[in-house]
């Protein structure tokens, strides 16, 4: 029998010390260890990728190490493990670890703020926005560069995301779906579909390492940003408000470094001949707040 969900989340989370009803936690630390398990999915290259070596590459790993490194935990600095997550299964994996998910205490993995999110987890950040984007083959030469150009094509959209409503809300043809980016990839390979719809840096991350070693080359429509602006969070159980606010911290910092500006071109291959850093900044740079339906207690 499944375990009902307030149980759920009463046994899974080990390692973050929850917070005390009314009083944010009191004195208890917000880290009960200093080793956390991080979920990351693995098939989003620029953004986070899986690599031959066995280890996790790219942006969100390397923000991972970033701000975990700066919290302390005793005398120690908190660290992670990775573990892997999917789009179908992050929540899963998050709660209790069961029906063969790893189980994590954290998920970054380019996971959107919504307000359902908000009534089951918190949300520490966000550390990037993009708007969505538009995938295509490289050598597709169609002009996309607003909502209305997607009405004649053949879209491919994950089950169950924002780009998904979006895509309903914009209309045109009936949309493709795949149950994540690789499906939709795979459509446009096989001609099923036209381009694809998610975040823009998680495109344009796959385009970046698109066209070597017998891959396909893909490009992002560079000036077609398509609907609201996304705001992409850590995800923790809900009622951990000391870790998620510790974590917001160090997210807040972070993003005042050169580091933050460094890695998005790195991960993400934005020349500066192509990208100003006003540019990157106004586009995917957010600002970090405390809000209480983020991190409740």
């Amino acid at each position: 029998m499944p375990i009902p969900r307030p149980l759920r989340l009463a046994v899974g989370l080990v390692l973050l010390a929850p917070a005390v009803a009314g009083c944010g936690g009191g004195d208890k630390p917000a880290f009960s260890s200093d080793r956390i398990n991080i979920g990351f999915k693995g098939d989003r290259p620029g953004m986070s990728e899986f690599t031959d070596k066995g280890t996790y590459d790219g942006f969100e790993p390397h923000l991972a190490t970033m701000v975990t490194g700066t919290i302390p935990v005793g005398d120690k600095r908190l660290s992670y493990t990775a573990t892997p997550v999917t789009t179908a299964n992050w929540q899963d994996a998050l709660l209790d670890g069961q029906a063969n998910h790893n189980k994590a205490d954290l998920v970054i993995a380019d996971v959107s703020e919504r307000d359902d999110l908000k009534k089951e987890y918190d949300l520490a950040g966000p550390y990037l926005q993009t708007p969505l984007g538009v995938l295509l083959k490289a050598d597709d030469t169609r002009v996309v560069g607003k909502a209305e150009d997607l009405k004649a094509l053949r879209v491919c959209v994950s089950t169950g995301t924002t780009a998904e409503a979006q895509l309903n809300e914009i209309g045109g043809l009936p949309p493709v779906h795949g149950e994540n980016l690789t499906q939709c990839l795979a459509r446009v390979d096989d001609g099923t579909a036209d381009a694809v719809l998610s975040d823009y840096l998680v495109l344009k991350g796959v385009a970046a390492n698109s066209g070597s070693n017998g891959r396909r080359a893909y490009r992002v429509a560079r000036d077609a940003h398509i609907g609201k602006t996304q705001f992409l969070m850590m995800v923790l159980p809900k009622g951990h408000q000391k870790a998620c606010e510790e974590l917001r911290r160090a997210i807040n910092d972070y993003l005042q470094t050169p580091d933050w500006m460094n890695s998005l071109r790195r991960y993400f291959d934005f020349a500066p001949a192509d990208f100003t850093d006003k540019e990157l900044r106004d586009t995917f740079q957010p600002i970090t707040t405390s809000a209480g339906d983020r991190c409740s207690a």
